[in-house]
């Protein structure tokens, strides 16, 4: 009971200050005890072991400016060697939380762990046996030369899948981006909009925005480990109203055999400096890359018109979705080119499909087709059109949810983010 009192004051006191919060992945008490002496300054959580794709998740929900593991080799309450574990946990932190630094922890009474924590790319060692001011010295050093935001608030990643190219998916998404950017309110001005224009056509996203830029997604994501804030500011393309603009390579062959991995750490870095990324990805072959990406997003935007074609392939990629898995409560459907004399009213639709529906964009592509002749976007021209009143709508109703979560951060700004 007292360990349990222990464990539990611990993890209260750790709230008190999130920006001083390391995880220790260990079911092991002592361990946790003899961690929370030596590290006293910070404030030590401890996260009970789990499989490796939970325990990477419970991590990740607690932003931790570091992580430390246990390489001791008796990480559980029972004798039990979990090295193989810290060595996987290490390896996903890596991919999934790459900006956080990682730990071992351990002795030199069993070197298998220090050599194993090693290789598998850990920032430092920490022994047990050595004396509690070493662990302190190094753990002082190491968080004193991370400038990375590590315990920043991520960005919202909102994805809009067209159901098949042509559904209108990357018109949305320039829109949605655009009205973001523009309606952002005064007192936050430093707030970033970004658009991964990933849809195909490639291009087509810049070409919506009248800009035009070389610097691409292969770009950036080869060139992830110098990801900052300037080199935001300076290599990325940059529309007329702010928005960062990342699209395809013009060599499409290019993005053949990259990393998953790659990019869910691309995706993690960079939202670290924007407060919302809009991915489109209407089009894109690659489906293990697209619904990587997918699952990996806080919303995720199914898009179709009413068309017999466009629902048939809505169906096959919903099946697919299912099928490898993910968060389903996360998935909503946007009903774009709406005319209830097509056929299907959008809520049969959403029913007929088992997905909330977010929004329902009326037919509109004669005005669409104007504006975007004209190098503009449809509110550019006409900010009361029926089309930018609902993209307004689904912009908030997107909002919202992490509005709630963060309040702190974005609650002062959606409440006057889309006043006309």
């Amino acid at each position: 009971m007292e360990k349990l009192m222990e464990q539990q004051g611990l993890q209260r006191e750790t709230t008190q200050n999130d920006s001083n919060r390391f995880v220790f992945c260990s079911s092991n008490g002592v361990h946790l005890r003899w961690l929370a002496h030596a590290l006293k300054e910070w404030h030590v959580v401890q996260q009970e072991l789990a499989p490796i794709a939970l325990l990477t998740a419970r991590v990740a929900e607690c932003k931790p400016r570091l992580v430390l593991l246990d390489f001791s080799g008796n990480c559980g309450d029972s004798a039990a060697n979990c090295t193989a574990d810290m060595i996987a946990l290490a390896q996903m932190m890596k991919s999934k939380l790459p900006q956080v630094p990682v730990v071992a922890v351990g002795t030199m009474d069993y070197p298998e762990g220090a050599v194993a924590a090693l290789r598998a790319g850990v920032h430092h060692f920490i022994d047990m046996t050595a004396p509690v001011e070493e662990a302190h010295d190094v753990i002082y050093k190491l968080v004193s030369a991370v400038s990375t935001p590590a315990v920043a608030i991520q960005g919202t990643l909102i994805t809009l899948l067209g159901a098949r190219a042509g559904v209108g998916s990357t018109t949305l998404s320039v829109h949605l981006a655009d009205v973001l950017q523009l309606r952002k309110s005064a007192q936050h001005k430093d707030y970033q909009i970004g658009l991964l224009d990933l849809g195909l056509p490639a291009g087509d996203g810049q070409l919506y925005l009248n800009v035009a830029g070389t610097y691409s997604f292969i770009d950036t994501l080869r060139n992830r480990h110098r990801l900052d804030r300037t080199l935001i500011q300076t290599a990325l393309t940059n529309s007329h109203n702010g928005i960062k603009v990342i699209s395809l390579p013009r060599m499409l062959k290019e993005m053949s055999g990259i990393s998953h991995d790659d990019v869910l750490s691309l995706l993690t870095q960079l939202r670290l400096y924007f407060d919302v990324l809009v991915l489109d990805l209407g089009g894109l072959a690659d489906m293990e890359l697209v619904e990587c990406m997918a699952n990996a997003s806080d919303q995720v935007l199914f898009v179709t018109d009413q068309s017999a074609g466009s629902l048939v392939s809505l169906s096959s990629m919903l099946k697919d979705f299912n099928k490898r898995g993910g968060d389903a409560s996360r998935r909503q459907l946007v009903v774009n080119r709406y005319d209830i004399r097509y056929g299907m009213s959008a809520p049969q639709i959403a029913e007929r499909f088992g997905l909330p529906l977010a929004a329902v964009l009326p037919e509109c592509t004669l005005r669409l087709m104007s504006s975007a002749n004209q190098g503009k976007l449809l509110h550019e021209v006409n900010k009361h059109d029926a089309y930018v009143r609902e993209i307004q709508d689904l912009a908030e109703k997107l909002l919202n949810p992490h509005a709630e979560k963060h309040a702190g951060k974005l609650s002062s700004w959606v409440s006057g983010l889309l006043k006309p």
